[in-house]
């Protein structure tokens, strides 16, 4: 249930407002690698700022306790508020730089036991977003890089999925600006 409420919100806002490259959907192509979906909606609010809004699915494979393996799956969401530093160009066009923070949750069973993967994340990217085609819409590309601080914790009969720290982080996006 709370995955289609998020889905109906994220389509809301996509469709709300439609004006010439104020919008960008985007996929994350590097999540696929790992089994995972993500898709965001960048909506400008001036010529150097916009927030970026993002929905993940993943499934993948978790070892309980017991050594038996099971699937998880789950959802998770991301924001960002993206502030532009080239002169030249407008939001959502060129460099800039963003706090980013997230949160996910999984959860699968194995026979009678049950168990749930969450994390959160907090960190910031630098990055570059281009938009090719004409000034109406184009394709986007997003390439941006930095650092995040992810606690994940598991419950119940999940093992091994403790992790507190700070790793780097890469996002590879492709989308279209309209």
């Amino acid at each position: 249930m709370e995955q289609k409420l998020l889905l109906a919100a994220f389509a809301v806002i996509v469709f709300s407002s439609l004006k010439a490259q104020e919008n960008v959907i985007k996929a994350n192509l590097l999540g696929l690698g790992y089994n995972a979906i993500e898709f965001s909606y960048e909506r400008v609010l001036s010529k150097s700022k916009s927030l970026e809004l993002a929905v993940a699915f993943t499934s993948v494979e978790a070892n309980f306790t017991s050594g038996s393996k099971t699937k998880v799956s789950g959802f998770g969401a991301e924001g960002k508020y993206k502030l532009y530093f080239s002169s030249s160009n407008e939001s959502p066009r060129g460099w800039y730089g963003a706090p980013v923070l997230g949160f996910s949750s999984a959860s699968g069973k194995s026979g009678n036991l049950e168990g749930k993967v969450s994390a959160f994340t907090a960190g910031a990217v630098a990055g570059y977003q281009w938009v090719f085609g004409g000034n109406d819409t184009g394709f986007a590309l997003d390439l941006n890089f930095g650092a995040q601080y992810i606690n994940a914790e598991t419950s119940g009969s999940i093992s091994g999925v403790t992790l507190d720290g700070v790793l780097p982080r890469i996002g590879l996006s492709l989308g279209y600006a309209f």
